[in-house]
């Protein structure tokens, strides 16, 4: 899988290599109108550059939170280590058991905080938003709601197994990736990434926990997470 994965990646950079190519070469007509791949050039070239790097730079870091969260759950519990649920090479291809384990530290892990801006005032409750306010939503509290997930503080993956992931559909309550029509493009994309990322490391290595799972730390809910103490883990080849 990782050979496939290396030379898979490999053909699809070199594919959008050629295409930002041939973005940059075609000029716009006179009316200044821009395909998407041209406008998309522009705002991570030049002067924008320090911009794209540090997002991607964010990007990598919130990624990292519930791969490392996920891979601790794992390895806590018995149960995730029984045989029904270990990594085999005939599995590689259809593991929704760890797929799950990744959602599930990603409800609980949310790194980011939703935010919108109001464009026309509404009431809420008994409150008026007036226009220009800005409205955040954190989701790691609001996937500590009871009413959409029971036992909100526990690690339960088979939670998962009702949400329709096969065909992008998250469970009711889940907002890690903003709501409505304005959710992250690439959410998808990161998935799939940490998907691969943490079955990759269940193939090669063995996981032995030293520490118990630490809380999370109150003083960065947002943002890059971090926990409230060190967790210790020892790990050898397969």
């Amino acid at each position: 899988l990782g050979r496939e994965w290396s030379s898979s990646k490999k053909w699809l950079l070199s594919l959008l290599e050629s295409m930002i190519i041939r973005a940059v070469d075609i000029p716009s007509n006179e009316s200044r109108s821009e395909t998407l791949l041209q406008y998309l050039v522009t705002i991570i070239a030049d002067k924008f550059q320090p911009n794209y790097g540090l997002l991607m730079l964010w990007a990598s870091l919130a990624n990292a939170i519930p791969v490392s969260h996920c891979l601790i759950h794992i390895g806590t519990t018995e149960d995730y280590l029984s045989k029904n649920t270990r990594v085999s090479l005939d599995d590689l291809q259809e593991i929704p058991y760890v797929k799950w384990c990744i959602m599930e530290a990603i409800r609980l892990r949310a790194p980011g905080a939703v935010t919108r801006r109001v464009v026309r005032p509404f009431k809420l409750q008994n409150y008026i938003i007036p226009s220009g306010d800005l409205l955040m939503l954190s989701p790691f509290w609001a996937h500590r709601e009871p009413r959409y997930f029971t036992d909100p503080e526990d690690f339960k993956p088979e939670r998962w197994e009702k949400a329709d992931l096969r065909k992008n559909g998250f469970l009711e309550g889940f907002v890690a990736f903003g709501g409505g029509k304005n959710q992250c493009p690439g959410r998808w994309y990161a998935i799939m990434e940490l998907h691969l990322f943490v079955t990759l490391i269940l193939y090669k290595f063995e996981f032995t926990l030293l520490d118990q799972v630490p809380e999370p730390s109150l003083l960065h809910l947002v943002g890059t997470q971090q926990p409230d103490r060190p967790c210790t883990v020892e790990y050898s080849h397969r």
